[in-house]
């Protein structure tokens, strides 16, 4: 298959989007928050390139080195699927697949995916780097680190979606995505946890 060397070529703009140095192929070369944000642009990068997997919405969230899968697939193969495909990328720990299996969810990607307007797979190799850049930030800062956020990007606009403990938190969240490389505008839909 020669999808290996384009995945390796995919992944070079998320890392030097997170690192200023020269980017390698290994996950050892990186530490912490930066190692996390490497595993999950390479992730996303395998799903997108993946025939059985690129038509679901799959989330990959990283905390050092385990995985997090959340989102829909159509069967319990494309659920294990994911999951083996993340347990293979170097560098990961474990996987918690939380992924739930619903018959419609190639029909309901599609749907939304024909809502939205088509990136060219430049435009989606930009907004992974970003994404990956701002998680990278997000979890880098002592703040914001242990939180569950969720990070998308289409056409340089970031959605933040999740949930946060204070309204400081959300704001800071929504200011550091701001503050990231190409960003052009950020839709924070962090909600505040009532306790």
């Amino acid at each position: 298959m020669k999808r290996i060397p384009i995945i390796l070529a995919l992944t070079l703009p998320v890392l030097s989007a997170c690192t200023s140095g020269d980017a390698a192929t290994s996950s050892d070369t990186y530490e912490g928050s930066v190692k996390d944000a490497w595993i999950t642009g390479k992730i996303e990068t395998v799903y997108e390139l993946n025939g059985h997997l690129n038509a679901f919405e799959i989330d990959t969230d990283v905390a050092n080195g385990v995985v997090h899968l959340t989102g829909m697939v159509e069967s319990d193969i494309d659920r294990d699927l994911a999951g083996q495909i993340a347990e293979g990328i170097d560098g990961v720990v474990d996987v918690r697949n939380d992924l739930s299996v619903e018959e419609t969810a190639r029909q309901t990607a599609a749907a939304r995916s024909d809502r939205d307007e088509q990136r060219t797979f430049g435009g989606w190799v930009d907004d992974a780097t970003t994404t990956a850049a701002v998680k990278a930030k997000l979890v880098g800062n002592s703040n914001t680190k242990g939180l569950q956020i969720d990070v998308d990007t289409r056409d340089n606009l970031v959605t933040l979606s999740g949930e946060v403990s204070t309204a400081e938190v959300k704001q800071l969240a929504e200011e550091i995505a701001r503050n990231t490389g190409d960003v052009k505008d950020v839709r924070n839909q962090l909600v505040v946890a009532v306790r």
